[in-house]
């Protein structure tokens, strides 16, 4: 757990409280079936007792769903989903069953005032307790049929003896002094680096692809190759230009309302003739300039017009289409088609998440596209570069796995680059041997790095938490396996390979003179209470849920 907690304090360590708080919210993730307990509950669904709640019981489930949902919030967890606070719905009647069980008494009105007032939403921006805030919920429950001043109150009370079940479950959060101190030293230790950088774009692997190289890599990732179910459609295209003469002139105030809202579109055009000079008031909207661009404005603003024109008439045409009742791929779709002065233009076979080219914008309607099949065989209208479109379904072919020739230049490609990749890696593990070796026999990293043609920056004295922002993240992941006069495994990232030398880490007082030291003592402290806790309700939920059969499944 402490090598855990190690590496979650170097990289989250200002995290720490919210992901604490967040901790029993989130502690057991189950997947639920329609027969879990936490599924809407049909008229006939069989009785699902947990800890004595009926959960097939919908005024039930919905009481401890919403309990827990405002628990959540009051609590300043905001972004939780509802799995998420199904979950902790399951932790709260858990956790309640067991202070029943342990006789543990009913908050008094002062325990529950003083759990009110240390929760996240009722204090101000430096985290006192703010009577407005407070009362301004209070008011907000007399009209708020959701969540009245009786649901508000049983929620704090209920909240408030889980809090007191909470400190008995977490104990008194022992943490070993060497466990802070290491903490404390991945925090807080100062470090300066050197980091050489090796260019992978340019690293010649000297990959040879053979026949037998290349079928063996192409039967191990087959999969990699299978072609997706693909869509067979046609197109009907509506063009805004067949609509463009029968809209009507914009009037000029029209005009001139358009191009004040749009005139960044309008730039003024630059006279050829003039004296070449910076022109800073180009897309400004003086009369001059709009007097240049009017005709093009005018025209977008027809535009503009006939694409809903154009979005009409698909509209129509789709509605003509579902009440003509024409099968897909019939004679009658085909009388339908020419009755209604249409061709269909055909499109080449893709998978709708990757179309062909020229119809990337597909891209965007993928899953009602995916849709499409012999019995709803048309699309709604869809806005395209070219118009508005829909598209008819003919024919779903099947997913399939190309053989080697068919796929070949890409199973190539693909091969060469595993195979590069793989060699960097064992170039970079040669290149570590080598520089260790240089560095041990009393040359510097520097000049080490130099000779292998390596790039060489330095980094003097910064924090762990606080790198220098051009220093690459690849580097600054290797910190927790570093010491003084160490070099990491080479890391890659931006297309380049790292290897860091630590020239010094300078590690701080770990000592309790050290202020950060009892910080970073209660931090850890209230971890361990939680997870402590957490793991005992876990538990409970688990057992209660294989007890009764209400489990579906865990992961």
């Amino acid at each position: 757990m402490i090598s855990w907690i190690q590496k979650y304090f170097q990289k989250h360590f200002r995290l720490v409280f919210g992901m604490i708080l967040i901790a029993m919210a989130v502690p057991l993730v189950v997947i639920y079936s329609q027969s879990s307990g936490l599924g809407r509950a049909s008229s006939r669904q069989r009785e699902q007792m947990f800890f004595g709640n009926n959960l097939g019981n919908e005024a039930v489930m919905s009481r401890a769903i919403a309990d827990a949902a405002h628990s959540n919030q009051l609590r300043g967890n905001y972004q939780s989903d509802s799995g998420q606070i199904q979950q902790y719905a399951l932790i709260r009647l858990a956790g309640l069953a067991l202070a029943d069980q342990l006789h543990l008494p009913a908050p008094t009105s002062a325990e529950i005032s003083a759990y009110i007032a240390a929760l996240p939403v009722f204090k101000d921006e430096q985290g006192n307790f703010d009577q407005k805030r407070y009362s301004d919920f209070a008011t907000a429950r007399a009209s708020t049929p959701a969540f009245t001043v009786t649901d508000a109150n049983r929620v704090f009370r209920d909240d408030a003896r889980l809090a007191m079940l909470g400190q008995l479950l977490g104990g008194p959060g022992y943490v070993l002094p060497a466990d802070i101190r290491d903490v404390l030293n991945h925090a807080d230790a100062k470090w300066t680096l050197a980091v050489a950088s090796t260019d992978y774009a340019s690293f010649d692997a000297g990959v040879t692809v053979t026949d037998e190289a290349l079928k063996k890599y192409y039967d191990e990732n087959q999969g990699r190759y299978e072609v997706g179910a693909r869509l067979r459609l046609s197109e009907v295209l509506f063009h805004p230009e067949e609509y463009l003469a029968g809209t009507s002139a914009p009037t000029e105030e029209q005009v001139h309302a358009y191009y004040e809202a749009n005139v960044s579109r309008f730039p003024a055009p630059v006279d050829a003739a003039a004296k070449p000079e910076l022109k800073l008031d180009a897309a400004k909207a003086t009369p001059e300039n709009y007097a240049k661009v009017r005709p093009q404005v005018e025209l977008a603003l027809r535009m503009e017009a006939a694409t809903r024109a154009a979005m009409k008439a698909a509209t129509d045409f789709t509605v003509a289409l579902y009440e003509s009742k024409a099968p897909a791929n019939s004679p009658e779709l085909t009388a339908f088609l020419a009755g209604q002065h249409r061709t269909p233009v055909a499109v080449a076979p893709f998978v709708p998440d990757n179309p062909p080219p020229g119809l990337e914008w597909i891209a965007g309607y993928a899953d009602s596209i995916d849709r499409l099949n012999q019995e709803r065989y048309f699309s709604d209208p869809l806005s395209s570069p070219g118009g508005v479109v829909v598209f008819l379904w003919a024919e779903t072919l099947p997913a399939y796995k190309p053989a080697l020739a068919e796929v070949h230049d890409k199973v190539a490609a693909d091969y060469k680059e595993a195979e590069k990749r793989k060699r960097f890696v064992a170039y970079g593990q040669a290149l570590r041997a080598r520089l260790e070796a240089a560095v041990k026999a009393g040359t510097p990293f520097e000049k080490a790095a130099a000779a292998e043609k390596l790039e060489v920056k330095s980094y003097a004295s910064f924090p762990a938490m606080e790198p220098p922002k051009d220093l690459p993240a690849p580097a600054v992941q290797t910190l927790p396996s570093l010491d003084t006069g160490k070099i990491s495994e080479m890391v890659s990232g931006n297309d380049k390979g790292y290897l860091v030398y630590a020239v010094q880490k300078a590690l701080p007082d770990g000592t309790a003179a050290n202020p950060r030291y009892a910080e970073l003592k209660t931090m850890l402290s209230r971890y361990v209470t939680r997870t402590s806790e957490a793991t005992i309700l876990n538990s409970l939920v688990t057992a209660e849920l294989q007890k009764t059969g209400s489990l579906s499944g865990t992961r």
